[in-house]
């Protein structure tokens, strides 16, 4: 998916100046993060449609993220959403900036791979879908790869809190487990994951899942569905005993753009800080 210079650098430009206006890890709408890191010179675009049931009404949202890496070991991602109840109203969710470092790459059938993911979503943002605080995270994804990928488990270990207008805060500790099988082949998979809350939400609940579908056309490209669950909140926070639901379509899609003599991205991500062997391809 190669593309010519100009269009490139419109791509570029795009995706990185829409995910400020417009909520990383695991492909999004996959919360659970994966350890790994897009491959040195590459450009990711995370974009998914939300439907979603609450407090007795429907809204929907359209959020993207986007993430460039330009070493081993590191990338920083971007992004935000904008969303529509079913009156219209237009509402902005936090904008977030989250950087993101591997640590160690995963093993085929051998020891997991690390990483270390901080972030922060900003107290700006518009109507019932924006939160007014500060919000923080640092999260340690591990990822195991399992069966020849045929089946991958992510788990997440870390921290999430919040700053709010008064200068208060909360802390709570975070965790989250995913699967994502192959079935049939490998490129048609079943994702599914419970979580301690999205990182994304820093006034959201303490506790959601969701499932759903992924298929992998190719190395560029994937395409999720999914479906998915949480405690419906009152304006205090407090669990008013209805669920929230929710389905998502979503889209990932990779670019080489500033890869190094013009060659293809590594599909597996890059090779991360510490290194335990020599890499196909380094």
């Amino acid at each position: 998916m190669r593309l010519p210079a100009h269009p490139r650098l419109f791509a570029l430009t795009f995706a990185l100046t829409f995910a400020w206006s417009a909520d990383a890890g695991a492909v999004r709408p996959f919360v659970t993060d994966d350890a790994r890191i897009i491959d040195r010179g590459q450009l990711e675009t995370e974009n998914w449609l939300e439907f979603t049931r609450g407090h007795g009404r429907w809204h929907r949202s359209f959020n993207v993220m986007g993430g460039v890496s330009f070493n081993e070991w590191a990338e920083i991602i971007v992004g935000g959403g904008v969303a529509f109840d079913g009156r219209r109203d237009i509402g902005l969710i936090n904008p977030v900036i989250q950087p993101k470092f591997l640590l160690l790459r995963a093993e085929d059938d051998g020891v997991p791979g690390i990483s270390l993911a901080t972030g922060v979503t900003l107290p700006v943002g518009l109507g019932p879908v924006y939160d007014r605080v500060t919000g923080w995270y640092v999260i340690a994804p591990f990822t195991s790869r399992l069966f020849d990928d045929w089946l991958l488990v992510h788990v997440n270990l870390g921290v999430r809190g919040a700053v709010y207008e008064d200068r208060s805060t909360s802390l709570d500790p975070y965790w989250g487990v995913g699967f994502d099988l192959g079935v049939a082949t490998q490129e048609t998979r079943i994702v599914a994951e419970a979580y301690a809350g999205d990182p994304l939400e820093p006034l959201g609940p303490r506790i959601a899942g969701q499932g759903g579908f992924r298929w992998l056309p190719t190395d560029y490209v994937n395409l999720d569905l999914t479906f998915g669950g949480q405690p419906a909140l009152d304006e205090a926070g407090r669990r008013t005993g209805r669920p929230e639901i929710w389905g998502q379509l979503g889209v990932r899609l990779l670019f080489d753009l500033f890869t190094r003599d013009g060659r293809p991205g590594d599909p597996m991500g890059a090779r991360g800080l510490f290194r335990r062997r020599k890499y196909k391809g380094s």
